[in-house]
């Protein structure tokens, strides 16, 4: 059912019908799209119990939805770029790929001079465009023409010599992007720095360093700078990751085309740069470029939309955190993010939600947040002791403060106290760390502000001695910055003694 949801709104966006005729629309296959276009159908059991009141594994049901599949694919061909969004890269991709459909189908026709000379035109945009693949299909296409068809010596070396350049750099091309595979796969589930990443990052650098200096292709770039940018990310080296992301950027930015994918990837990551070295005018130049780029309801648009939280967070300005997160979930692609992105933005909820019963936002009307749900909606992240559940620990501690649980957090005590011990001790925890050590003096102190001042200092200068900008730890851990933090809560433990006198 994903799968459909996911193309009945690709078409819908594209203002595109898959049932054309009355016929059609009027049958049980217009009745289970229009389900799904209007939100009727969530799953397979609801079409299948409102179409036929049969199980979804019946053999009818399992037809009809084999026949909406065909009918939305069929008109994934019709799909043309936005000209006023798409880039010029986009629009090339586009239209070189339907022209190589072109030359296959006259070629099959026996109308071989027009697809040779399309095949010709193909080639000088494919060249262009850094398009390796199609160029290397396009120069094999060539020389075969050239050498069987017309025999004609010297275009055939021409297009021979194209053929094996580009064989070449698309081996290249795939290396690199292997390489990176292998880095990522393991790192997506885990945003504590890691140092055996960084090592293989290194040796895998330094196996497609001399073919950066070779070719000059956009993937081949692409994935090499991203394997350049892992040596510096995974270890939280925001000064040389800074570095690498101006590197890149200058590269794309030389190309005669708008390359615009790789420019909001280091853009992106110059962002996160920005945010962790509190250079918050370059981060809002970096968020507004990145603004431009995008498009709405893409996978980069999300992750975007992830920075632009963290900026807002970061820079007080709480409100807009709290439109941006609203906005995202309500967003129709949302569904279809992978889990670990739905995860993260979960716990952006809580820690908006904090904010709303702390008084620094104004929450949606009606608006309900369940701690115990939200534990339970983030198993991936949960499992990331020394990452994001540092994360999830911190904002359950907070919404237990100011909501005056202090009998539960006075039972959690010991098992936090035991958590930081095993898994905060290390040198890219250590903010984490003297945090939670700071946050217990709460409890250990009976909730009182005298108390608490005296046994608290000592973490408090511990963590002050270590600024964000120089802590190696991901990026990601401090949705709030805990200087902000402590502050809210030793203001929630005022407010709790000025409600008291009042009673």
């Amino acid at each position: 059912m994903q799968a459909l949801k996911e193309l009945v709104l690709l078409l819908q966006q594209h203002n595109l019908h898959p049932l054309s005729t009355a016929s059609e629309q009027n049958s049980k296959l217009g009745a289970f799209y229009e389900g799904i276009s209007k939100g009727k159908f969530k799953t397979d059991a609801d079409a299948c119990m409102a179409l036929y009141n049969e199980d979804p594994k019946s053999s009818k049901y399992r037809k009809l939805k084999s026949d909406l599949r065909e009918k939305l694919l069929e008109s994934v061909l019709q799909l043309t770029p936005n000209q006023a969004q798409a880039s010029d890269y986009q629009k090339a991709y586009h239209d070189c790929h339907k022209e190589w459909l072109m030359v296959r189908i006259l070629t099959g026709r026996n109308a071989n001079t027009a697809a040779i000379m399309l095949a010709n035109r193909l080639m000088r945009q494919a060249e262009k465009f850094d398009f390796t693949l199609l160029s290397m299909d396009v120069a094999s296409y060539l020389r075969i023409q050239f050498g069987l068809r017309e025999s004609d010596d010297h275009k055939f070396q021409e297009a021979n010599r194209k053929f094996g350049h580009y064989r070449n750099v698309y081996d290249a091309e795939s290396l690199a992007e292997e390489l990176y595979t292998q880095l990522i796969v393991g790192y997506v589930n885990n945003r504590s720095a890691q140092s055996e990443v960084h090592l293989k990052a290194v040796e895998y650098y330094d196996c497609v360093k001399g073919l950066l200096d070779q070719y000059t292709t956009y993937r081949l770039h692409l994935y090499g700078n991203l394997i350049s940018l892992m040596r510096f990310t995974s270890v939280n080296d925001y000064p040389q990751t800074l570095e690498n992301c101006e590197k890149a950027i200058r590269f794309f930015q030389s190309k005669p085309y708008e390359a615009r994918v790789p420019l909001q990837i280091f853009y992106y990551q110059r962002l996160i740069c920005n945010i962790q070295l509190r250079q918050f005018e370059a981060g809002q130049e970096s968020a507004q470029y990145c603004m431009n780029l995008m498009n709405e309801g893409t996978f980069n648009w999300f992750k975007y939309r992830e920075l632009y939280f963290q900026l807002s967070m970061h820079t007080g300005r709480y409100e807009e955190a709290s439109k941006t997160l609203h906005s995202t979930l309500k967003n129709p692609r949302f569904e279809f993010l992978p889990d670990n992105a739905k995860e993260l933005w979960r716990i952006y909820e809580s820690y908006v939600y904090y904010l709303g019963i702390a008084g620094k936002v104004k929450l949606p009307p009606g608006y309900v947040f369940k701690l115990g749900k939200f534990v339970n909606e983030t198993p991936i992240f949960s499992r990331d002791k020394s990452g994001l559940n540092i994360s999830i620990i911190v904002v359950r501690l907070m919404l237990l403060l100011q909501e005056r649980k202090y009998d539960k957090l006075l039972d959690e005590v010991e098992a936090i106290d035991q958590y930081a011990y095993r898994h905060l001790r290390g040198k890219n925890t250590q903010r984490s760390y003297f945090f939670i050590r700071l946050f217990l003096q709460i409890p250990l102190g009976a909730f009182d502000r005298g108390m608490i001042y005296d046994k608290a200092q000592r973490y408090l200068t511990r963590l002050n001695s270590i600024p964000l900008q120089v802590a190696n730890q991901t990026h990601e851990i401090e949705i709030l910055p805990y200087e902000d933090l402590w502050q809210f809560a030793f203001e929630s433990l005022n407010m709790a003694k000025i409600r008291r006198m009042a009673r």
